[in-house]
C-alpha cells in the first residue's frame, strides 16, 4: 500500500465524530450498544437487562440517553426472508426523483459526474417483469443491473474503532486487509426457499415501523397501522400482536438492530458502491469484516453471478485510500476485481419500506401516486 495508507495505522481518522457524541460517550454506553448490537433478533429490554446484568430500569434509562442525544436505532430487515431481493440500478441517464415511480423504492441517488443510482425491493419471482414495466414508464433502460437476494448488514462497532481518548473514530486500512485474510472461510448460507406464508399489508407495515423504531411496542404500531393504513377494517392488538409473532419475529424478518452513525460525520462524507467480484466465500469474508466498521454500510450479494455491492460513507480525504485498499486485495488475490460508484450525498434519498407490494401487481404499483402507495421518505 502507499505511504498514506500505511500512515493510516498510526493516527485516527479525523473525520467522523462530533462534539455531541463526544460530550457523553464512554466505556459503558459502548459497551451496551455493542452488545445491543450483538442480537440476531429485535431483544426484549429484560434480555439485554439480564445479559448486562443491569436492571430494567437502568436499560429503559440508557436508552432514554441515547435517544436524547438524537440518535436511533434501526431495524435490520432481511428481505430474503420476505420472498424480495435486492435490485440496484445504475443509469447513464440524470433522472428526477420528484418523476421516479417510487413503489418500491428504497433509495436513490445521482452519480457523480452523471448518471443515477436507484435501490429497489422486488418479490424475487417478479424482477423481469418489474424491470420491463420501469423502462417503459422511464423511457431507459439501466446501463448496469444488480439483483442481489443476500444482505450482509453493518454493525458498526465503536469498542473497535472508537478511541475514547481521543474522541474519534479509528482507521486503519492495513488492519481492515489483515482480518479480512485472517477471518474463516465460512460456508456459503444456503438460500431461504419460499415461504408458504403469504405476507400481506398488515405484516408490512408491521415491518416498516420496526426498521424505523425496532424499540416500538406492538400498541404504538396498532395505533399507527389504523391511523395510516387504507385497509376497510379496523385492527385490535390482538390481531396485530398475532401478526408480529407467527410472520414476523418468528420467521426472523427483523435480524436484530444497530445504531445509526451515518449523521455523526463533521464534513459531508461521498456515498460510494463498490461493485467487487470474486470468489464467494472471499466476498462473504470482505463484506462481514467491512460490515463492523462505520464507514461501511450494508452490502448485497449475488452468489450465482460472485458480485458483491458494498455502501459506504467516506470522507473526502480517504476515497482515493479506499482505492488503494481495494486494489491490494485484487493483487493479493483476495478479490478479482472492483470498480467505485460515487454518488451525490447531499441529494441522496431514502424511502420506509413498502407496504403494498403484495396486494397490488407491478403495472398497478407503477401507476399509483405516492400517496396511494403510501410512500414515506425517510432521508
Amino acid at each position: 500500500m502507499s505511504k498514506q495508507g500505511d500512515y493510516d495505522d498510526l493516527h485516527w481518522s479525523q473525520d467522523s465524530h462530533t462534539s455531541q457524541l463526544s460530550r457523553y460517550i464512554n466505556p459503558s454506553l459502548i459497551d451496551f450498544i455493542d452488545h445491543l448490537q450483538s442480537f440476531e433478533y429485535i431483544p426484549e429490554i429484560s434480555e439485554v437487562a439480564d445479559l448486562m446484568d443491569l436492571h430494567t430500569s437502568t436499560v429503559w434509562k440508557i436508552m432514554k440517553t441515547i435517544k436524547q442525544k438524537g440518535l436511533e436505532f434501526q431495524g435490520l430487515v432481511d428481505v430474503a426472508r420476505l420472498g424480495m431481493v435486492e435490485v440496484i440500478l445504475i443509469f447513464d441517464k440524470f433522472l428526477d426523483i420528484s418523476k421516479l415511480p417510487k413503489c418500491l423504492l428504497r433509495e436513490y441517488a445521482p452519480v457523480l459526474p452523471w448518471g443515477s443510482y436507484l435501490r429497489y425491493v422486488v418479490p424475487k419471482n417478479s424482477v423481469e417483469s418489474f424491470l420491463t414495466s420501469l423502462y417503459v414508464k422511464l423511457g431507459v433502460e439501466a446501463r448496469e443491473v444488480y439483483v442481489l437476494p443476500m444482505t450482509v448488514h453493518n454493525r458498526p462497532s465503536l469498542k473497535e474503532y472508537y478511541d475514547i481518548t481521543s474522541k474519534r473514530f479509528l482507521l486503519s486500512w492495513d488492519t481492515l486487509i489483515t482480518r479480512i485474510k485472517t477471518s474463516p472461510r465460512e460456508s456459503l448460507p444456503k438460500e431461504i426457499s419460499e415461504e408458504r406464508v403469504r405476507y400481506d399489508e398488515v405484516d408490512l407495515h408491521i415491518v416498516r415501523e420496526l426498521e424505523l423504531n425496532p424499540f416500538t411496542s406492538v400498541k404504538n404500531i396498532t395505533r399507527k397501522l389504523n391511523e395510516e393504513s387504507r385497509l376497510n377494517r379496523v385492527l385490535n392488538y390482538v390481531l396485530v400482536l398475532r401478526h408480529y409473532n407467527n410472520h414476523v419475529r418468528n420467521r426472523g424478518v427483523v435480524r436484530g438492530v444497530r445504531l445509526k452513525l451515518e449523521r455523526l460525520f463533521l464534513d459531508p462524507p461521498i456515498k460510494t458502491l463498490s461493485v467487487i467480484a470474486g470468489n464467494p466465500i472471499d466476498l462473504l469474508r470482505v463484506s462481514k469484516v467491512l460490515s463492523t466498521h462505520v464507514y461501511f454500510l450494508d452490502s448485497y450479494m449475488s452468489l450465482s453471478d460472485n458480485i458483491l455491492v458494498t455502501q459506504a460513507l467516506i470522507p473526502p480525504r480517504l476515497i482515493f485510500d479506499l482505492s488503494l485498499f481495494l486494489e491490494k486485495l485484487r493483487i493479493d488475490e483476495v478479490i478479482k476485481s472492483w470498480r467505485n460508484i460515487y454518488l451525490d450525498n447531499t441529494r441522496l434519498r431514502k424511502y420506509a419500506f413498502p407496504v403494498r407490494l403484495y396486494t397490488l401487481t407491478v403495472d398497478e404499483m407503477l401507476n399509483l401516486s405516492d400517496d396511494e402507495l403510501m410512500i414515506k421518505e425517510i432521508t
